[in-house]
Parts: C-alpha cells; structure tokens; sequence
C-alpha cells in the first residue's frame, strides 16, 4: 500500500504552513505541501468552470471567488494524486490542529481500507463536526469508522480512494457549490463516504487565508454573496433532500 499526504496551504501562509509542518514531523508523517488555488481578487467570470446561473439556482447565492478557490485546490490534489502510482490520498488544510490519536488511528483506518478491497468507498472524512445517520464498520482505540450516509460538511482532513479521486474529477469538474456541500450531496446521494469518529483533527479557529475573513464575519459574507430570496428555502430544500437519500442509503444497506 502506498499512501501520500498532500498539505493544502496558501503561498506566503508560512506561519500555518509551520505549524502543520511541526505537527506532521512530531510523529514522522511525510508530507507534500501543495500551493492552494488562490481564487481572491479574482472575477467570477474568470473561473473557466465555474457556473454561476447552477449556483444561483442551487444556493440562492453565487459562489465566492475565495470558495472556488478552495474548490479548486481540492480538485488539483485529486488531479496530483491521479498522476501518481498511489492507492491511497491523505489531503489536509493548513489550519489543523491534531490529535494524540492521528497516527494510530490513521494508520489503522488505512490498513483496514487497504485489505478490505470489498468495502466500496470514494472517501473517508476524518474532521467531521457531527455524526449523523451512520453504520459503524469498526472500531479502533475508541475510534470507529463508519459509512457516513450523510456526509459530514467539514473539509479539513479527508482521504481519497483512487476511484473516489477519479469519480470527483468526472463528476465535480463544473463548480457550482462550494467544495464540501459538493461532496456532502455527492457521497450522501451514492452512499460511499465513510468517516471517522470522533475527529482526529479540528480547525485552529483563526480566518481562512483563502477564504478570508468573510468565513467568520457572517454579516460580511452574506453581503459579498449576494443571497437571494430564495436562499433559506433553498439551503432547507437541499439538506432535506440530501437526508432523505441517506437515509435509505442506510436502510437498504446491508
């Protein structure tokens, strides 16, 4: 089994790009920092794939330049890790802060997903907030993995099964919500992401470099979206329909 680590960090973040380097190397983790899509200052206009009037139509809102930079960084990593003869793709954000439980917990988790070729997953979330309608696989030192029938919004720390990456650039190449809505509807409609729980990493807490400031000032956010009348309705909508399909996906799942 060969795995690889990608660090998602923005160029010039260097004290969170220290920070995660300190904590990866206090347990002997390699690593690859790759540079994040830098989307800020941007027009939508300027984004090849990016389709506003689906956003609209789907958010109640467009997209926020830094959100489809954060998207695209995400996909880059899948793209990488395609390019590589890899079975298995550990991808984490810069503003992590991890567990006494990571490495073992990790390596378990990765060992078990490798010998079990039956279990048909495309991805594992190991910073979820919440666990929600899950089956529990197994568990490991006070930790389960679970098949996560509605997927857990949180995008700090995933990992990627090859097919899971080579379905996402198939299927997530025109961008039209921000990343982790995207796999949230995408894994809770076909059933194969799986998580880890409780979370082995969680956010520092501080601003997004790459979202900015915004990700915190909701006042501010709102006003650089644009919502529309419709945007409550449609969030509502979404969520319902997202957990309707995951629930079926965990009683018709054997």
């Amino acid at each position: 089994m060969k795995v690889l680590t990608y660090l998602i960090n923005l160029d010039g973040s260097n004290e969170r790009l220290e920070r995660s380097r300190q904590q990866l190397n206090n347990i002997d983790w390699p690593f690859e920092r790759v540079s994040a899509y830098d989307g800020r200052g941007k027009d939508l206009s300027e984004f090849v794939n990016y389709d506003d009037k689906s956003a609209r139509s789907n958010l109640g809102r467009s997209l926020l330049n830094s959100e489809i930079g954060c998207y695209l960084s995400h996909y880059q990593c899948a793209q990488k890790f395609l390019e590589t003869d890899a079975d298995i793709l550990v991808v984490l954000e810069d503003d992590m802060k991890m567990t006494s439980s990571f490495k073992p917990v990790i390596d378990k988790t990765l060992t078990y997903l490798h010998t079990h070729p039956e279990l048909d997953w495309y991805l594992v979330n190991i910073a979820a907030k919440k666990k929600k309608l899950a089956k529990d696989i197994v568990t490991f030192d006070a930790h389960t993995l679970w098949h996560a029938y509605y997927f857990p919004i949180r995008g700090l720390g995933l990992i990627w099964s090859r097919k899971g990456a080579e379905e996402f650039i198939k299927q997530g190449k025109t961008i039209y919500m921000p990343v982790d809505i995207f796999f949230q509807r995408w894994l809770s409609q076909n059933g194969k992401g799986l998580g880890v729980w409780p979370a082995l990493i969680s956010p520092m807490g501080f601003d997004s470099d790459i979202l900015g400031t915004q990700a915190t000032q909701n006042i501010q956010r709102k006003e650089k979206e644009g919502r529309d009348s419709s945007y409550s309705l449609k969030k509502q909508k979404r969520m319902l329909q997202d957990k309707a399909i995951a629930i079926k996906n965990l009683i018709i799942t054997k």
